[in-house]
């Protein structure tokens, strides 16, 4: 194979990875490492296996299989091992993309220093040589690095440092990772109004060069904006485009994020039984996928849902898995979120020492944290009840204050009710009456405002209910479309094997049917002579006994002619692939006739028949037939019965129905089919001569014609044998 065969062996290794058409991506790269070292092409040999390392890593990080992650970094270790030339230069990029596709690695299996590591390194590698492609690549990496360290502040100053880089070069899809990191930090810090622009551009870049894994995360992301905006309708639409793509390449990390925002909008339209089944289902189908980070997230959303129902004891567990993960992690905005929620529940459930102690723990963290986070409203509510529960009104009501403003700031309608219910009870409680009448009318606006939004959304709900029904029957119809295009693919290739099979079998046939005419006849001949010679010249010394045995001898020569002569002419019905003619039967009966005409008048036989049409046949072929069933209706005639044979023609729609009806011996109904198959005999051959032929192929040239054929009988009752021709 040529140099240039080999790099084009790579480009389509590197179009099936974009599509992520992995297990071809594989063929394709392990093809091309094996050309490369037959060939003596190191370099190219190296870059096949930095995508064999990133095709083993995709496979690991869409599945959550471990055993793939360390397939790929065996693969890749192999390229710091390999044994070059000393003056052969290895292309730079292709160390670069080897140091990224371990530090990709390393990520995922949560070995975040060689992560690090590997990240820097080509960033060094990259800057040294002046290459724009790896600087921006290792600085991507490195984005990744500390979004998974939960911080975002050095992850968005790395993806800012790629944006001068992208003006330098013409890489459209260096250009959509840089802005799919930049999404991906807005969303992690609730900043939605930045991703819109961004993901519109990937999706765009990503359709144009088939990289599927980016148009569904571009896809996602939209849906978090049009979420965020709360036009869930626009935002189901993206979840769904997107979850069904990552489902058809089993990107089953993507799926289950997709599941989780449906059931943050389920939870959003006051449908909370969805919502639960949206996340039941990514915990008890998609855990080993999910990162520690979404894990913590998903718990505090079930927390919040049962929360919701009063189901106060299955809310706790669910916020403590939530604060434990942070803990792990160190996500210090969820683990304040973990612990403003369970001090929630401890004042709910009257635990005011626990509640303390959880409320004084997120507050600490809170101080730190800069701007209006949710869980800041969340736990001034646990302060303001704590304090009013000690008897502090002032300061429960400074709280309470304080939380309406916050709660504005982040959208938080259900605190910002709360804490005007609250505001309203604790002034009744001090007799400011003016104050008590002032919130309560706030409250009473705000809560009819937000039910009305409650039976909006839940309206809505209904409507996406069926719109995203009818969208999940397009897509069962369209798999099963698709099972059924897989089916005949696979029914087409077992046709074919078959159709192959069969013309070697036709061809063995067609060998046994020269042997049976020529090789098989010749020895039967040389024994038939042979045995008259010995019988002349002996016959007048052969007892009663030896003649007899030359009987036997003869007859079963005679016998073995009749049969390899029947077996002959089965094998060679339709040989040639003679086309069909117009041929009139009344001159095929006629033939036949005369065939037949000894035999007909020594046994009397009255034959009686319809003026018969012209049809499509063969002319040889309809003798045969014809003749074999008039022959066998006068064999298996009665003893001391003349023969009679009827012969009609019916014109039917679609074709002609000729009978052919006997007064002989008749069949059994239990043997009607059998008749037709070869070598099947009724009688033995003391009663009637044959050799089991005659009616398979009488069979098999109705079968040639395009038609049917079948026997009505009774036993002593006659025989009428039907078959069709086509019109």
């Amino acid at each position: 194979m040529t140099v240039n065969a080999i790099k084009e062996l790579l480009e389509k290794t590197k179009t099936a990875f974009l599509q992520k058409k992995l297990g071809l991506a594989l063929k394709y790269a392990e093809d091309t490492l094996a050309q490369s070292l037959q060939n003596n092409t190191p370099l190219v040999g190296i870059r096949a296996k930095n995508y064999i390392g990133k095709i083993y890593s995709t496979n690991g990080r869409y599945i959550g299989d471990q055993q793939y992650f360390l397939k790929g970094l065996k693969i890749l270790k192999s390229i710091e091992l390999s044994q070059l030339d000393e003056n052969q230069e290895i292309d730079s990029l292709a160390q670069i993309d080897t140091c990224l596709a371990q530090s990709e690695i390393y990520l995922f299996i949560n070995d975040w220093d060689k992560a690090y590591h590997y990240a820097t390194q080509a960033e060094e590698k990259s800057r040294k040589k002046n290459n724009s492609i790896g600087i921006i690549q290792s600085l991507v990496a490195q984005g990744e690095f500390f979004i998974l360290k939960n911080n975002f502040t050095k992850a968005l100053d790395l993806a800012h440092q790629c944006l001068p880089y992208l003006d330098k070069i013409e890489e459209p899809l260096l250009r959509a990772d840089v802005y799919n990191l930049l999404c991906k930090i807005y969303i992690k810090r609730q900043d939605y109004n930045q991703i819109l622009n961004y993901s519109k551009e990937v999706m765009k870049i990503s359709q144009e060069h088939g990289d599927i894994e980016k148009e569904i995360i571009a896809s996602s992301n939209l849906g978090v904006y049009y979420a965020a905006r709360l036009n869930y309708k626009s935002a189901i639409q993206y979840f769904f485009s997107s979850r069904e793509k990552s489902e058809s390449i089993h990107f089953d990390q993507q799926t289950a994020q997709n599941l989780i925002n449906l059931g943050t909008i389920y939870a959003r339209l006051f449908n909370p039984k969805e919502a639960l089944i949206k996340y039941k289902a990514v915990v008890e189908k998609y855990d080993k996928v999910l990162t520690d980070t979404t894990k913590t997230i998903l718990y505090n959303n079930i927390g919040n849902i049962y929360f919701g129902e009063k189901a106060y004891a299955q809310s706790k567990v669910s916020f403590g898995k939530s604060l434990q993960l942070a803990l792990e992690i160190g996500y210090t905005e969820m683990i304040a979120l973990g612990l403003a929620h369970l001090a929630k529940i401890n004042c709910e459930e009257n635990d005011y020492a626990q509640a303390l102690e959880h409320a004084d723990r997120a507050n600490e963290l809170l101080e730190d944290m800069d701007g209006a986070v949710n869980a800041k409203s969340i736990n001034l509510l646990n302060f303001a009840k704590l304090a009013h529960h000690s008897g502090d009104f002032e300061t429960a009501i400074r709280h309470l204050k304080s939380g309406v403003e916050i709660s504005k700031k982040v959208h938080s309608e259900d605190n910002e009710i709360a804490c005007y219910s609250l505001l309203s009870e604790f002034y009744k409680d001090k007799k400011d009456f003016e104050n008590a009448y002032h919130f309560q009318t706030l409250y009473a606006v705000k809560q009819a405002d937000y039910l009305k939004k409650q039976r909006n959304r839940q309206i809505l709900d209904q409507e996406i209910k069926y719109a995203t029904r009818e969208k999940e029957q397009q897509i069962d119809a369209l798999k099963k479309e698709n099972n059924l295009q897989a089916m005949l693919l696979e029914k087409q290739a077992e046709v074919e094997r078959a159709n192959e099979q069969l013309t070697q079998a036709n061809e063995e046939l067609k060998q046994f049917a020269y042997i049976a005419s020529h090789d098989l006849k010749e020895p039967l001949r040389m024994i038939g002579s042979y045995t008259q010679i010995i019988h002349r010249k002996f016959a007048s010394q052969a007892d009663e006994d030896s003649q007899t045995y030359f009987h036997y001898v003869t007859d079963g020569v005679t016998r073995m002619n009749n049969l390899l002569d029947g077996l002959l002419q089965y094998a060679t019905i339709g040989r040639g692939q003679q086309e069909l003619k117009p041929i009139q039967l009344n001159d095929v009966l006629f033939i036949c006739q005369s065939n037949l005409r000894l035999l007909i008048e020594e046994t009397n036989t009255k034959i009686i028949a319809d003026d018969l049409p012209e049809v499509q046949g063969i002319s040889l072929l309809l003798i045969q037939l014809f003749q074999n069933m008039i022959a066998n209706a006068i064999k298996f005639r009665k003893k001391e019965t003349t023969p009679e044979i009827i012969i009609n023609c019916e014109k039917k729609e679609k074709e002609y129905l000729v009978s052919v009806k006997d007064n002989g011996i008749g069949i059994k109904p239990e043997y009607k089919d059998r008749i037709f198959v070869i070598f099947q005999r009724l009688h033995a051959r003391t009663d009637y001569e044959g050799t089991g032929i005659g009616l398979a192929i009488c069979h098999k040239i109705i079968h040639r014609m395009g038609g049917k054929i079948w026997v009505e009988s009774e036993l002593n009752e006659g025989a009428t044998f039907y078959f069709t021709f086509p019109i």
